[in-house]
């Protein structure tokens, strides 16, 4: 998945104001999260699957189609 189809799932889904993807994983202040970690990607020069913000992004989208 692209950093710009992850910009678009993000864009239309519907968001809760906070979420608990694993254990050690609880965000509370959805745009903030989805803002750093969108940031983070864009200035990341490496291949994207290596990326941690990816990786947070891709575990909140499951989550999000798990509810």
């Amino acid at each position: 998945m692209t950093i710009e189809e992850l910009k678009d799932y993000f864009d239309v889904a519907s968001l809760p104001e906070e979420i608990q993807i694993t254990v050690d994983m609880h965000i509370f202040d959805m745009p903030k999260f989805l803002q750093a970690n969108i940031a983070a990607l864009e200035r990341w020069n490496k291949e994207l699957e290596k990326c941690p913000s990816y990786h947070r992004l891709i575990n909140l989208k499951k989550a999000l189609e798990n509810q």
